[in-house]
């Protein structure tokens, strides 16, 4: 049974691990690095004793303390279809609640159905398209979640 807990700054090397495994192009090396220090208050690992099955990274918009924002979300290929996602996201969502968020952002590329999915699960409801959200072409659908 995995683990869940807040993010450390000592959990760097998991998360690049999970990061790898989970895109083909993720977010550089010190973005991932930086997670724990701003947002580990609000951002979780699942660890299986040792070993990094996934993690979910969310974090407080600056200027709107009632918004957030889940900005990642990642399990390994080989822990996925055993309902960690959700449970990483429910920690994250939870968190949020407690901190005074009332209203939760996430985008995820429109050919992700099984992250839609899930989100919808979660009460996630689509509010449009992001037109090259990470540059030309990377467009992304935005996902809202009211507290």
């Amino acid at each position: 049974m995995a683990e869940l807990r807040t993010l450390q700054p000592e959990d760097f090397h998991h998360l690049l691990t999970i990061e790898t495994e989970s895109f083909d192009s993720g977010y550089s090396p010190y973005f991932i690095k930086m997670i724990p220090v701003l947002f580990g208050n609000v951002s979780y690992i699942a660890l299986d004793e040792s070993e990094p099955l996934g993690y979910a990274a969310a974090a407080i918009e600056q200027g709107e303390r009632d918004r957030g924002w889940i900005i990642s979300m990642a399990v390994r290929p080989r822990a996925r279809g055993q309902g960690l996602g959700k449970k990483l996201m429910e920690k994250c969502l939870d968190a949020l609640e407690q901190a005074g968020v009332r209203r939760v952002h996430l985008t995820v590329a429109p050919a992700n159905k099984v992250a839609i999915e899930l989100y919808s699960q979660l009460g996630f409801a689509s509010s449009g398209v992001m037109p090259d959200y990470f540059g030309p072409g990377e467009h992304r659908l935005l996902m809202i979640k009211p507290l």
